[in-house]
């Protein structure tokens, strides 16, 4: 009977303790279970981050283009309206302001020779200024080969000159021939 009662408690308690260590087992496994699925969803959760970092990436990267896109139009309308407006001004203006308005003849001398001083202006101002920056070029060589100016004052004089003078003489004929070709028919 005491081996009967030995072999119970044995029983008993290795059948505890192998439950016991089954159960720590178990909790093990699930600690570790547990520890996996947590690093799982932090990858999960990293990866969606990053997926949404590129997504913004690109949604910008499409927004700044757009943005150029947009410029680029607008830069490319206003050219187009800056252009009709100027090829509008064309039009405003008159070709000959004696033409096709009924004047007496005192009036019509006029017009006429303000017709005739309006064709002539931006072509002898062209020459004028072309004239007077070679007589520019001549005496500025003439002035700094005298030897009583002081060398820096007369520079800078003609510095000054030149530079005004070339700046004057350069709108004049650059806007006088380009704006030539744009009008229809009209010569030199």
């Amino acid at each position: 009977m005491l081996e009967i009662i030995g072999l119970v408690f044995s029983s008993i308690f290795s059948g505890g303790a192998t439950g016991l260590m089954g159960v720590a087992a178990q909790r093990y496994a699930d600690y570790k279970n547990k520890e996996l699925d947590i690093q799982l969803e932090k990858q999960r959760g990293e990866l969606e981050l990053t997926k949404r970092e590129k997504d913004a990436q690109i949604m910008a990267q499409e927004w700044a283009g757009r943005t150029r896109v947009a410029d680029i139009e607008r830069v490319g309308a206003e050219s187009v309206a800056d252009a009709n407006a100027f090829s509008t001004s064309f039009a405003l203006e008159p070709k000959r302001y004696a033409e096709g308005v009924v004047f007496t003849q005192g009036q019509a001398w006029v017009m006429v020779l303000t017709d005739t001083f309006r064709g002539i202006v931006r072509p002898l101002l062209t020459i004028y200024l072309c004239v007077l920056t070679t007589m520019i070029y001549v005496q500025a060589r003439a002035l700094l080969s005298r030897e009583d100016l002081d060398v820096s004052q007369a520079l800078e004089l003609e510095k000054l000159i030149v530079g005004t003078i070339l700046y004057l003489t350069t709108t004049c004929v650059l806007w006088w021939f380009g704006t030539r070709n744009k009008q229809n028919g009209l010569k030199i």
